[in-house]
C-alpha cells in the first residue's frame, strides 16, 4: 500500500456493480533494485554527456562502451525487465531496438543481427515521416551521414544487407549506386556493421540495442556483436551515446559455451564496462506484494496466500503468475459481494 497507494484509492468495479477480475502479470511488480541498477547506466551516460565532472561523480567508466547483461532462469522476467526499461528510455528520447535469437536456429544467428539493424532503419523511416520536427531532422541527418560514410561499393553491399535502406535513402543513394544482391562474408558484415553503427552515433542521439536469448546464438555472431561492434563503438568515440543490453538464460549455458568465455573477457576489457544483473527468485514478501496490489488488499491479509504460492512455485515468477491466474479462472479466488472484496 505504501509503494502504490493509488491502487487502494479507487474502487476496482467496472461501474455496473461487477468487479473487475484480477489479471496477475499485467502490471509490472517487484525488481525495484534491478530496474534502478539498469537505469543507473543510461543516467550516468546522460550526465557524462552534459558534465565533464561526471567521472568524479560516477567513477572512472567514462568513455567506455556500456553493456548490460541480464541473466536468470527461463521465465524469471528478464525480457520483461529490459523491455520496461527500454520503454522508459524511449519516452526520454532514446532510440531503442531489440531482437531475439531462437532456439534451434543458431545457423541464422547473423540473420537476427541483420534484422536488428534493419529495424533501426525502419524506425528512421517512420521518424522521417512521423511529423515530429526533431525526429525528421534527426532522420535526415542520419541519412546524410550514411551517404558520406560509405563509398558506392560499400553502400551497394549495405543495400543487400539492410533492405529497408532502399526506402530510407531512396532520394539520395539511388543516384550513387544501383541495388544489387550481396552474398556477404563475415568480414564484410564486420566492416559494414561497424561503419553503420558509428555513422549512426555521429547524429548524437542515444541508442540502446537489445539482443535477447543470447545463449541461442553461435560463436561467430557472439564475436561479431560483443567483440567487433562494441570495439568499433569505442574506437569511434561513440560510447557516450550507445548502450547494449544482452539477455540470456544462465540455466541453459555451460562454462564451455562461447558466450561464457566472451563475457569473461568483456569483464576484463579496457574498452567495455559490463554491468551484470542476475534475476533471482521472488521472495515471499515480493509475491505477497503482487497479490496485495492486484486485489487492493493490505499485505497482512494476503500474506498466507503469498506464502502458499511462494512454496508451490519456489518464487519463480512465471509459475507464480500462472498459479494465481488459475485460481481466478477456477473461482478458487473470487469476489465476495458480502465483504465486497476478493
Amino acid at each position: 500500500m505504501i509503494s502504490h497507494p493509488y491502487l487502494f484509492l479507487h474502487d476496482s468495479h467496472s461501474g455496473v456493480g461487477i468487479p473487475i477480475l484480477p489479471a496477475f502479470g499485467r502490471q509490472y511488480h517487484g525488481r525495484k533494485k534491478e530496474v534502478a541498477r539498469f537505469l543507473e547506466i543510461p543516467t550516468r551516460m546522460e550526465v557524462s554527456n552534459r558534465s565533464v565532472s561526471s567521472q568524479s561523480q560516477f567513477g572512472n567508466n567514462s568513455g567506455k562502451v556500456e553493456a548490460i547483461f541480464v541473466s536468470g532462469r527461463g521465465g524469471s522476467g528478464k525480457s520483461h525487465l529490459v523491455n520496461k526499461c527500454g520503454d522508459f528510455l524511449s519516452m526520454q528520447g532514446w532510440l531503442v531496438i531489440g531482437k531475439k535469437f531462437e532456439r534451434g536456429l543458431e545457423h541464422n544467428a547473423q540473420g537476427v543481427v541483420c534484422s536488428l539493424f534493419d529495424e533501426v532503419v525502419k524506425n528512421l523511416v517512420m521518424m522521417r515521416n512521423g511529423g515530429d520536427e526533431q525526429d525528421t531532422e534527426y532522420s535526415e541527418n542520419v541519412a546524410k551521414i550514411l551517404v558520406d560514410s560509405f563509398d558506392a561499393s560499400s553502400l551497394s553491399s549495405l543495400f543487400g544487407y539492410l533492405p529497408s535502406i532502399k526506402s530510407f535513402l531512396d532520394d539520395i543513394a539511388v543516384k550513387r549506386t544501383s541495388f544489387v544482391e550481396s552474398n556477404l562474408m563475415h568480414w564484410q558484415l564486420v566492416f559494414l556493421l561497424t561503419r553503420f553503427i558509428n555513422a549512426l552515433l555521429r547524429a548524437n542521439r542515444p541508442i540502446m540495442l537489445i539482443l535477447d536469448d543470447l545463449q541461442w546464438s553461435d560463436e561467430l555472431t557472439i564475436e561479431l556483436v560483443l567483440g567487433d561492434i562494441l570495439e568499433a563503438v569505442f574506437d569511434g568515440k561513440g560510447g557516450c551515446n550507445f548502450l547494449f543490453a544482452g539477455v540470456y538464460r544462465d540455466d541453459n549455458m555451460s562454462n564451455e559455451h562461447p558466450l561464457s568465455a566472451k563475457l569473461s573477457n568483456l569483464r576484463q576489457s579496457q574498452s567495455v564496462h559490463v554491468t551484470d544483473i542476475d534475476l533471482s527468485s521472488f521472495t515471499k514478501r515480493d509475491i505477497s506484494e503482487i497479490i496485495a496490489n492486484e486485489l487492493r488488499l493490505p499485505s497482512r491479509v494476503v500474506s498466507e496466500l503469498g506464502d502458499i504460492v511462494h512454496k508451490k512455485t519456489s518464487g519463480h515468477i512465471f509459475y507464480a503468475v500462472e498459479l494465481l491466474n488459475a485460481l481466478v479462472r477456477d473461482s478458487t479466488m473470487y469476489f465476495s459481494s458480502k465483504t465486497r472484496r476478493f
